[in-house]
């Protein structure tokens, strides 16, 4: 009995599927093993049997006419988007662009602190225009308003 190496070395020299120096030592050794050239011979002419029988795999329709049904198949499945989403589609770019240029206005604008001083002891900063604090040291209070 041969080894599977073997077998499939024989296989592959019947399919020519061998490099041409391991061509040479399979048909080398061939004439003096007389089970190998059984084999070679049953593979053979199982490939020509194959090969003879084979059905042919013929269609009725043209390939295109195939692709153009699954083609519409598909179309007709996937869910039709809105009207109003399609023409609202531009709100998904305007609002991050308007809170980008709603920031470039605030830093444009921004002030330096202006100090006010109270009769009272405390003193009012004014950071900009939408927000006042207001510190008091001798209460240890600190109010800061945003408008």
């Amino acid at each position: 009995m041969k080894n599977t190496e073997q077998l499939l070395d024989l296989q592959a020299y019947v399919d020519g599927e061998l490099t041409e120096e391991r061509r040479r030592q399979v048909e080398a050794a061939l004439p003096a093993d007389l089970d190998a050239q059984e084999l070679v011979s049953g593979l053979r002419q199982l490939g020509t049997l194959i090969r003879a029988y084979e059905p042919a795999a013929t269609v009725p329709a043209s390939r295109e006419f195939y692709w153009s049904q699954i083609r519409r198949q598909i179309e007709a499945e996937q869910p039709k988007a809105p009207a109003a989403s399609a023409a609202l589609g531009w709100l998904r770019w305007l609002i991050p662009a308007m809170g980008v240029a709603a920031v470039a206005v605030v830093v444009s604008t921004q002030q330096t602190p202006r100090e006010i001083t109270l009769a009272g002891g405390g003193d009012v900063t004014v950071v900009d225009v939408s927000s006042t604090v207001f510190r008091s040291e001798s209460d240890g209070v600190t109010v800061h308003w945003i408008q």
